[in-house]
């Protein structure tokens, strides 16, 4: 048996900025290359062991527009554990009482709320 030749290798579609299908995920490029081919919601469903009403969700998220503003950092530029901590703090709650909601330990929370409160402050 002899090796394949390189034009013979099965090749993807490019996913370039031309390619429609490059911004999707690889299970929604392979949703709607099946729905482009014609086959059935139902028998995608059962390819990939999921419902129809799944296919119709994809189909329809696959329409959406999908922009890095969706994904935009907090404004005041904090991660969600910091924010959650400086609340728990303000409100009066000692580092040992916070520390097992967040499987930390209480020297941990400590420098936690010290870097959010440095990142509020503008220090750099």
């Amino acid at each position: 048996m002899t090796a394949p030749e390189a034009s013979e290798a099965p090749s993807e579609p490019s996913a370039g900025p031309a390619d429609p299908l490059g911004a999707l995920r690889p299970l929604e490029r392979r949703v709607q290359r099946l729905i482009e081919a014609g086959v059935s919601e139902a028998e995608i469903a059962w390819r990939f062991r999921r419902s129809p009403g799944f296919i119709r969700q994809v189909r329809h998220l696959t329409t959406l527009p999908r922009s890095a503003a969706a994904r935009v950092p907090h404004v005041d530029g904090l991660r969600p554990l910091e924010r959650r901590v400086l609340a728990w703090r303000d409100g009066g709650a000692s580092y040992v009482e916070i520390a097992s909601r967040f499987r930390r330990s209480p020297s941990a929370l400590r420098r936690v709320e010290a870097l959010a409160r440095h990142k509020l402050s503008g220090s750099r």
